[in-house]
């Protein structure tokens, strides 16, 4: 450095003292007036070149003044040494611009380079020292944290964090450096070598800290748990929360940094898979820089080493508790089987159809459940931590399937109420069809024409449900037309017998034959025979083409409507008054 002063001083000496010898020998008349010049690119350059070496000189005081202060001047003089750090950063660019678009055969070029190049060699010097001194900090700072109180640790974790991030900007800064170097024609090989040692050694430093980090933070989750389970005072498992906070943050911290350095190792050609992998198994966060295909295959490769250690170590223990737990389950759904069949043998509860069909249908998913959770519990899995999961789990699907919930309450509610059954005829809604099957979400109803309903048991349940196979008698209902000239009395006796000897129509209850309303061309006649529930649809298709054979039998015309073209009115019979 002293050399690189007194190679700059006589630098200005040699510029400075012709320059004032040419101006005594020629003095200027009075009214000559002076042209301001552009600078030159070498005067810009010599310019950058300057004020860098001046602001690293004034690092250097620091240096030596920050080894013997305290706290507060401390704190002071390395605000002033980042201010001259990024003086230096913002002007240097600059500089390397110039020097890269001037003529490299000029002297005065040349000089400027091999000045710019002890320029760049003494703030790699610097920067390195400076990488060595927040090395040491956090050593020290580390030293204190299993001593300082939870309330203090805070202030602690900020300091190493900041220290950190330090060192994760110095390191990418001498990269910058070397290479600057190496576009000066610096042979940087042997600081290049230097600078690998120290980002691998980085590098295998972070992999411990983290690890350490990992290790003490699950240590103390262990340690909160194991204290609530045995009720230990709030203030002791508080103190540890919050260490466990800081822990975290710790293991976040030391994983970023870890990720920089990688990074740099990469650009360097080093192999980094087996790093990221090492991130990923600690901190579990994949990151667009850890999807590596490499690194995705290495996780594969170390799960499948992982799964075959633990098939050699514990694969017969596994294989023996699997096969308790399939034979329990086998066992349950034999007796959950057996059970049923004696209910339905000795009819302790009467049981509709569809319920015979439903239980049918659930009783293996129950007993496989049942079975599962009693071979666990053979085995040594604590039965109350599956209820809880059980319960935790049926929370979440309770939210997610609301619909699905309703529609099994609403199953329910059927099965209690017994509306109907299995091959009833029904009316919900708009469907009207055969019951063939019900589950826990829906029913099955296939329509007259051929059509396969699955219909949701809440619709149902929240409609009007109509049984028409229930009842074992039902009523047919039609309606019979006679013109107004007809004699009313005789068409009611003829319906009459018509019904009464029809063999599918029953006499209790008895058929009814009446005049049901007074139309404009016709009298309307209800005809409601009784019927089995089984004749009902064959005796409704039947009885309307019985009725009009045998009124074309007796002469008993069956009117339709008539409209006069002409726009006059058609004559109407006198229609009786109500009552007469």
């Amino acid at each position: 450095m002293r050399f690189l002063s007194a190679f700059l001083l006589a630098l200005i000496l040699a510029a400075v003292i012709p320059g004032m010898a040419f101006a005594q020998e020629a003095e200027a008349p009075a009214d000559t007036v002076e042209v301001e010049t552009e600078p030159t690119d070498l005067e810009r350059a010599q310019e950058s070149l300057d004020a860098v070496t001046t602001e690293l000189d004034s690092l250097l005081v620091l240096a030596s003044r920050i080894k013997d202060s305290e706290d507060e001047q401390l704190k002071l003089l390395r605000v002033q040494g980042h201010r001259h750090i990024d003086t230096i950063d913002s002007i240097q660019p600059g500089l390397m611009d110039l020097l890269s678009k001037m003529d490299p055969e000029d002297p005065e070029t040349e000089k400027v380079r091999k000045g710019t190049l002890d320029f760049l060699v003494a703030k790699f010097d610097i920067y390195e020292e400076s990488l060595n001194w927040w090395s040491r900090e956090i050593d020290e700072l580390r030293e204190q944290r299993s001593s300082t109180p939870p309330e203090e640790l805070g202030d602690l974790e900020t300091r190493i964090g900041k220290a950190r991030e330090r060192l994760d900007a110095i390191m990418p800064a001498m990269m910058d450096i070397i290479q600057d170097g190496e576009t000066l024609g610096l042979d940087a090989e042997k600081t290049w070598q230097r600078f690998d040692r120290g980002i691998n050694n980085r590098a295998e430093n972070l992999v411990g800290r983290l690890q350490i980090s990992v290790d003490a933070r699950e240590t103390l989750k262990k340690k909160i748990a194991t204290g609530e389970k045995a009720g230990s005072p709030e203030s002791e498992i508080g103190a540890d929360r919050t260490r466990l906070q800081y822990a975290e943050a710790r293991v976040q911290g030391v994983a970023k940094s870890l990720g920089t350095t990688v990074d740099m190792l990469g650009e360097r050609g080093f192999k980094t898979t087996s790093y990221r992998q090492f991130i990923i198994k600690t901190t579990g966060e994949i990151t667009e820089r850890v999807l590596d295909p490499r690194v995705m295959i290495g996780l594969a490769r170390d799960f499948l080493e992982d799964l075959g250690k633990w098939l050699e170590e514990k694969g017969p223990t596994f294989l023996v508790k699997l096969l308790i737990i399939v034979a329990s389950v086998f066992f349950f759904r034999l007796a959950f089987r057996a059970i049923w069949w004696l209910m339905r043998l000795v009819r302790i509860v009467n049981l509709t159809r569809l319920m015979v069909q439903l239980g049918d249908s659930l009783l293996g998913p129950i007993a496989t459940i049942f079975g599962l959770f009693f071979g666990f519990w053979l085995v040594g899995a604590d039965p109350t931590t599956l209820l809880a999961g059980a319960g935790v789990a049926g929370v979440v699907i309770g939210f997610a399937l609301q619909d699905s919930l309703a529609n099994l309450a609403a199953g329910f509610f059927i099965l209690a109420t017994r509306p109907f059954d299995v091959d009833d005829t029904i009316r919900t809604g708009t469907v009207v069809g055969t019951v063939k099957a019900m589950w826990i979400a829906n029913t099955t109803v296939v329509t007259f024409d051929g059509r396969r309903l699955l219909i949701p048991n809440r619709m149902i349940w929240g409609d009007i449900i109509e049984n028409r196979s229930v009842e074992p008698l039902r009523r047919t209902d039609i309606t019979v037309r006679v013109g107004y000239t007809a004699d009313i009395d005789r068409a009611i006796k003829i319906l009459l017998d018509l019904v009464r000897g029809e063999g599918r129509v029953l006499d209790n209850p008895e058929p009814a034959v009446f005049v049901s309303s007074w139309e404009d061309s016709w009298v309307e006649l209800a005809v409601r025979p009784w019927a089995r529930n089984e004749d009902w649809w064959p005796l409704l298709k039947d009885l309307p083409r019985l009725v009009a054979l045998r009124f074309a039998e007796e002469g008993i015309e069956i009117p339709y409507p008539r409209m006069d073209m002409g726009g006059g009115s058609t004559p109407q019979p006198p229609r009786p008054e109500p009552g007469e």
